[in-house]
């Protein structure tokens, strides 16, 4: 004890006189790695403080999710909002997995064992599986309404375990970009750009949603083999039975606006410990920066806040803000910001913002013109500001006391314009490698199970077929359960190896609607329902000129009733003759038998409806 104590004083002197030398005091990691058993002196490589700062900033990014989450249910239609949840929920404990088998290893070329590992870096992993799983979600959102659950969770396996450690491996864990000088401090590209990009690989791969774009023309030609297109126009633009137009739920661009602007709220909160994370540390004068990080962030939201009220003023001529255009606007100032905000200055972070809002909020419009169908505008919020916000960093880039970056503006010259090059290079890589290999991935997916849902799956709401969550509205809307229990299966290997003839939803359906186990008893009393329509609309027609009738007699005298002949089981010529002076019981009793005719004419009228619906079922079954 005595001489470690007396070694830790040594270091402590060491270290003060280093500190008055200007030198970076490092002394500390052979302390700490003294006290520790020598097994575990190789993990020692963190301050005590800066493990415990990766851990709580991890831990906010990780938060994120539910920020995400939230923001993507109130963008979707509420009949899929548990499945956005339990999508963004799944692919984070799944990728803790893919992560922690062979993600880390690909980006930092550090394994950890499956028993233990003393020299594994636990804090650094934790705080780059964070980053991995906000790339990995920003699918979610793109494709919501549409894409099968378990097809989702394999494509984000895929990024959160080899796309986004590729591109981590080439900048951040020290491979050819990193070589190159090339800068993206908190991810704008690494995790914002990339996932972008795959966000945009499974919006044209998917498809629209069944009613976005009424005049939506599918992919022709090349692109059509390109994109494994296998649906016609008409597939995606309405409806297209009168039972999917009973059910359809119309689309909107926001169904909980509260909702939306709280998950904007998280997900702001989430980028205060996002960006200042990749500090990686409070030591050694890290904690001033952290600060500065924090600031230019909280800057850069306020700039994309600002573009949003430009752009409305001139789209809209006054100042209406959309809740969707301003968290839209805002989140594209935070994702720009990331890339440069350790050395740029405070002031700028404004600019950088400004500017990566209102690239969100040209291309979100872009985007529609060309039919792609972006549910929350992940392509536009993610893509396009993490392309700026890297390109930033040469041109904004100011030295200080953490950074000797030195941009265009202020005078970088040559050095300047050699790190945009570099930059755009890592750009082109990066999204060229995300593209191809999330192509390659969907393919695989489609062919092997479907990557987007059913056609009923998608008109009746992911939450029942593919979770059983019953809103009870299916044992009074028949039109939705003929809908599910006839809609033939996606057409993908499983189909064509496996002769599926029973899915979970159906034997769902036939435990808890017993009344529609078989659709051929449907078929089968086909031509019966139509004959006893026939009959109850004549039925229906002869109660009407009867009523009619009734109403002529009740203002022409007792004459015109005995011209209505038998009635209701009453015959007037036989009735007893009627005496002025002590009342009319012939006319009495017919108006009785009127009396009820008229309500059964309204049951008739209500069975009549009932068995309009069965046959459309019917149809529904046999289409």
């Amino acid at each position: 004890g005595g001489a470690t104590s007396a070694r830790r004083s040594g270091g402590q002197k060491a270290g003060k006189h280093k500190a008055a030398m200007g030198e970076r005091d490092t002394s500390w990691v052979s302390a700490m790695q003294e006290e520790v058993p020598p097994k575990c002196a190789g993990g020692r490589t963190h301050h005590r403080a800066d493990t415990i700062y990766l851990l709580v900033m991890g831990g906010r990014v990780i938060a994120m999710q539910t920020g995400f989450a939230m923001l993507e249910a109130a963008h979707g239609r509420p009949m899929n909002a548990a499945n956005i949840m339990m999508k963004n929920i799944m692919d984070l404990l799944l990728g803790v997995f893919v992560f922690y088998l062979i993600g880390f290893q690909i980006g930092f070329g550090a394994r950890a064992e499956w028993i233990e590992n003393f020299d594994f870096d636990y804090a650094l992993w934790f705080l780059h599986f964070s980053y991995a799983t906000t790339s990995a979600t920003i699918i979610s959102g793109a494709v919501g309404g549409r894409v099968s659950f378990f097809a989702y969770l394999a494509l984000s396996c895929v990024v959160t375990g080899i796309i986004y450690p590729v591109c981590v491996s080439w900048t951040w864990g020290g491979g050819w970009l990193a070589e190159l000088g090339y800068v993206d401090f908190a991810g704008s590209s690494i995790v914002h750009m990339v996932g972008a990009t795959c966000a945009f690989v499974a919006v044209c791969i998917s498809g629209p949603r069944i009613g976005r774009f009424p005049e939506y023309r599918a992919w022709r030609g090349v692109s059509r083999w390109i994109f494994v297109e296998r649906n016609s126009s008409e597939f995606y633009q309405n409806p297209l039975s009168e039972v999917e137009k009973a059910i359809f739920s119309p689309l909107k661009v926001c169904s909980n606006p509260v909702q939306l602007l709280f998950g904007t709220f998280l997900l702001l909160l989430g980028f205060l410990g996002f960006n200042p994370a990749s500090t990686l540390s409070t030591t050694l004068d890290a904690d001033s920066l952290a600060a500065r990080v924090t600031i230019v962030t909280l800057l850069s939201a306020t700039g994309g806040a600002v573009a949003c009220v430009a752009v409305s003023l001139h789209q809209f001529r006054s100042f209406v803000l959309t809740v969707p255009m301003m968290t839209n606007a805002v989140l594209g100032g935070l994702i720009a910001s990331a890339a440069s905000c350790h050395t740029i200055p405070p002031p700028l972070g404004l600019v950088v913002g400004f500017i990566g809002g209102l690239l969100t909020l040209w291309l979100e419009p872009l985007m529609a013109k060309l039919q792609l169908d972006d549910v929350v505008g992940a392509v536009a919020v993610h893509g396009i500001p993490g392309v700026w916000g890297v390109l930033s960093v040469p041109i904004f880039a100011k030295p200080h006391c953490q950074s000797q970056l030195r941009g265009l503006v202020f005078g970088g010259g040559q050095e300047a314009w050699r790190l945009l090059g570099v930059q755009a290079l890592g750009l082109v890589a990066m999204a060229a490698f995300a593209f191809v290999a999330t192509y390659l991935c969907i393919v695989c997916i489609d062919i092997v199970g479907g990557f987007r849902c059913s056609r009923a799956a998608e008109l009746i709401g992911l939450d029942f077929i593919e979770h059983h969550i019953d809103d009870g509205s299916l044992r009074l809307d028949t039109k939705k359960v003929a809908v599910i229990s006839h809609t033939p299966p996606r057409d993908c290997l499983v189909t064509r190896v496996k002769n599926r003839t029973c899915s979970p939803t159906k034997a769902y359906l036939e435990e808890k609607f017993p009344e529609h186990q078989k659709a051929q008893l449907l078929r089968d009393r086909e031509a019966q329902m139509r004959a006893e329509i026939i009959r109850l609309k004549e039925d229906v027609s002869k109660l009407t000129a009867t009523l009619s009738m009734f109403v002529h007699g009740m203002r022409g005298g007792r004459g015109s009733f005995m011209d209505l002949g038998f009635i209701g089981g009453c015959d007037p010529k036989g009735a007893e003759p009627s005496n002025p002076e002590q009342g009319d019981p012939g006319r009495k009793e017919i108006l009785e038998a009127l009396m009820r005719e008229a309500q059964s004419a309204a049951a008739t009228a209500e069975a009549h409806s009932h068995v309009q619906a069965a046959i459309i079922g019917t149809q529904a079954a046999i289409e």
